[in-house]
């Protein structure tokens, strides 16, 4: 066997190896999304919104919340999920990069369920559920990790101008809408007498929701908009994250605060449901306007090299 020969073997053989351990990370990460919409159409049907036989220990506003959440969680992340494993096993792009936004939204939404009722204090059951809210809180972040590996940022359609345009315009605005509401609030949840009706009745909801929001996602966002700016080989998979969390969270906010209007909940405002509605489509379109290109980049792909494949 020439050295030639014995080089191309080697080289082969490497390729067989890289393509074995791709699809046995393709299936992980499609059966994990699988799991979660499960998951998460199993807590919704369980929950206020369907049958009701898990009540969780909270006020009534934070169970009209719940109901908007669990119905987005069933009505648009469930199947979404679905979706992006269906990418996955069919090894398109815009499957990890829709992973990476669904697992942030899981685990973040899970965290909420576990810390914010208050068992001793008020009824309730929720506690059952306790090993499917670990094991999807778990699956999330693993997701997450998966879809960060697994998301090939060549195969991503990218500008400069364009990147440069979301870390330093768009983004940061979207995310100063939604992250500003916490300067005056924390200034009244930490005086000796809080005064927030929203607050009041679900103080560990609040804290819970704002550690998440200030300690995770907004250095997050942060970081990916330095990315951006500064062309980092990270800053599109964080970028991902970031916009496919906000996509999911923003209408997921917003139907909670619409529920709380819809049912006449005393802690409910129309200007606050008019403006979380109106953040959250902004953030969809956001969304939509970055997940778009992966499609079209997959088919013209596909048309380049004869064929779908």
């Amino acid at each position: 066997m020439s050295t030639l020969t014995y080089r191309r073997t080697i080289a082969e053989r490497k390729t067989l190896q890289h393509a074995d351990a791709d699809a046995q990370a393709s299936a992980v990460l499609g059966l994990g999304l699988i799991a979660l919409g499960i998951g998460l159409a199993v807590v919704a049907l369980l929950g206020p919104l369907v049958t009701g036989v898990i009540e969780y220990h909270v006020t009534e506003t934070l169970r009209n919340q719940t109901i908007g959440l669990d119905a987005v969680s069933l009505l648009i992340v469930a199947p979404l999920s679905l979706v992006a494993a269906l990418l996955v096993f069919r090894r398109h792009v815009a499957g990890p990069a829709l992973a990476l936004g669904i697992g942030a939204y899981t685990s973040y939404m899970l965290v909420q369920y576990v810390l914010g009722p208050e068992y001793l204090r008020l009824p309730g059951n929720n506690e059952l559920l306790f090993p499917l809210y670990l094991a999807l809180f778990a699956l999330g972040w693993i997701v997450v990790l998966a879809a960060w590996n697994a998301l090939d940022t060549e195969r991503v359609p990218h500008s400069r101008r364009r990147d440069r345009r979301i870390g330093r315009v768009v983004l940061p605005i979207l995310a100063f809408l939604a992250f500003s509401r916490y300067l005056p609030a924390l200034v009244d949840w930490m005086s000796s007498s809080p005064e927030d009706g929203g607050y009041r009745a679900g103080p560990t909801f609040a804290w819970a929701i704002a550690m998440l929001d200030l300690g995770v996602f907004l250095p997050a966002t942060v970081a990916a908009c330095v990315g951006l700016v500064r062309a980092k080989p990270w800053a599109h998979r964080a970028l991902y994250l970031v916009v496919g969390w906000f996509g999911l969270v923003g209408p997921a906010v917003a139907a909670m605060a619409m529920t709380m209007y819809i049912n006449d909940d005393p802690n409910a405002s129309g200007v606050a449901a008019s403006f979380m509605t109106a953040l959250g489509v902004a953030f969809t379109v956001l969304a939509a306007f970055l997940y778009r290109p992966l499609f079209a980049a997959r088919r013209h792909t596909s048309t380049t090299n004869g064929g779908p494949r």
